[in-house]
């Protein structure tokens, strides 16, 4: 019999669709911080975004036998439904959403400086709170293919939406972005 850690993902849903609890325990181990980080970059708090992957756990559980190995790339059809499950919960709190919502992020690159390093952690603050202007439909898209470095068909999988919709959430967010980040810097133009 084979570790668990040697069989990819595909193959522990196999094993997940016939009950085996312990290919679930190492799915959800190996999975856990990157559903968790997708939830709350979505739903911008720590308690929903726990809850978001805890359900989208639950529903993998329910549903593994409902899982197609040919027709989507697992990562992209479980981080479906973690996108999903966090936009459900943003909905039944009523957070604020769009009919094609889609997002943007950014990343500061690592220097020896201190001065640059403060700057730096300042500067993820503004877009840290630059983020939460966006929808969470916005935030998933951003999230997707930019923390998450999805491709922009693969983020569409994922949220179940079409390319061009993806891509004008996009367009969108980095527009309030740029916009909202240019305002609080008054001066310091960014360009999206």
């Amino acid at each position: 019999m084979k570790s668990l850690d040697s069989l990819a993902d595909e193959q522990l849903m196999e094993r997940i669709a016939k009950g085996d609890k312990r290919a679930f325990d190492w799915l959800v181990r190996q999975h856990l911080p990157r559903a968790y980080a997708i939830a709350r970059r979505v739903l911008m708090n720590a308690p929903d975004a726990e809850e978001a992957a805890q359900d989208a756990f639950t529903k993998l559980w329910v549903h593994a036998g409902d899982w197609q190995p040919g027709k989507a790339k697992f990562s992209t059809w479980f981080y479906r439904i973690v996108t999903n499950a966090a936009l459900d919960i943003a909905r039944k709190k009523k957070l604020p959403t769009s009919s094609d919502e889609t997002l943007l992020a950014m990343q500061a690159d690592d220097t020896a400086s201190i001065e640059d390093r403060l700057s730096e952690a300042d500067e993820r603050e503004r877009v840290q709170a630059a983020l939460t202007t966006l929808t969470p439909a916005q935030r998933a898209a951003v999230s997707l293919c930019y923390f998450e470095e999805m491709s922009n068909p693969e983020a569409a999988r994922a949220m179940g939406v079409h390319v061009k919709a993806l891509e004008g959430l996009l367009v969108r967010a980095r527009k309030t972005l740029r916009d909202v980040l240019n305002t609080k810097e008054g001066g310091k133009r960014y360009a999206a």
